[in-house]
């Protein structure tokens, strides 16, 4: 069983967070993904997974790998959530070769 689900993650300020409440955050930002609200997204989503929720990793992992209004585009830190997930036991698609023909493509992301 993942660590998430063990244990209650801890919020910046100390109080415990229950596992149902990031999960409740997580589907806080699918919702304001589907209205459109990338910032508010983006929040519910990095507080979840910085709560330690693989699915909300995953998610980070994607919005930095593309990019939207409200974060751009950071293959560092989507490999760092990408990263995360995997360890936290989420199922990722293969990994991405990023390169063009003068470079040799580089084994980066997922």
């Amino acid at each position: 069983m993942p660590a998430w689900q063990i244990a209650h993650a801890q919020s910046a300020a100390g109080s415990p967070v229950s596992v149902v409440t990031v999960v409740q955050r997580h589907v806080e930002g699918i919702t304001l993904a589907h209205r459109g609200d990338d910032r508010g997204a983006f929040i519910a989503f990095l507080d979840a997974a910085e709560h330690g929720y693989p699915p909300s990793q995953r998610r980070l992992g994607e919005i930095y790998d593309s990019g939207n209004s409200a974060v751009e585009r950071n293959y560092e830190e989507s490999i760092r959530w990408y990263q995360k997930a995997r360890e936290g036991g989420e199922e990722l698609p293969p990994q991405k070769n990023y390169g063009t023909p003068k470079f040799p493509a580089v084994r980066v992301g997922p």
